[in-house]
């Protein structure tokens, strides 16, 4: 894997190369943190040249989105390939993260001179496997099983890790 980060003020561009797998993104998130150190608030990683990227790389988006967002910053992924794409799509990550289709998109999403890319609700499948792990879909209502109100220890670490809920404490 290589990166190549570019900055202009508080923007920095990571342009990454290979897999983000394991044993890379150690590195990846080095290069990460690196260029928020180095000022970067808005940060773009460019998945131009992205093969392919594993639940370990996930893990690193998650968490520098959520420290990018708790410093008032914002991160965008683009020009994410389909198979990529299809990655984040199965994850049930696609809504969690801003996706541009270019650079420029997603700058105009971080600095606000253009319209922020589209939230996706995520694909039929992602959305399932959501449902079948006690999340919300839209046409039960209430979150699941049981329509009580109670979702997945699965479910629950899930949206702790991503930002989404406060602790809830686990089922008897």
């Amino acid at each position: 894997m290589d990166i190549t980060t570019t900055t202009d003020g508080t923007l920095a561009t990571l342009a990454v190369v290979g897999t983000i797998d394991t044993r890379a993104s150690t590195d990846f998130e080095r290069a990460l943190a690196k260029a928020i150190e180095g000022g970067g608030l808005h940060v773009i990683i460019d998945f131009t040249r992205i093969d392919l990227i594993t639940s370990s790389g996930i893990r690193v988006l998650v968490l520098f989105a959520k420290r990018l967002h708790g410093i008032g910053g914002g991160l965008v992924l683009c020009s994410l390939s389909p198979d990529v794409q299809r990655v984040f799509d199965i994850a049930g990550l696609t809504a969690q993260f801003r996706i541009a289709p270019t650079r420029a998109a997603g700058a105009a999403a971080l600095t606000g001179s253009g319209a922020a890319p589209r939230k996706s609700r995520g694909s039929r499948v992602a959305r399932l496997v959501g449902s079948l792990l006690g999340g919300r879909d839209e046409a039960s209502g209430p979150e699941r099983p049981g329509g009580r109100g109670e979702r997945s220890p699965l479910t629950s670490q899930v949206a702790r890790l991503l930002g989404d809920e406060k602790p809830r404490p686990p089922r008897s």
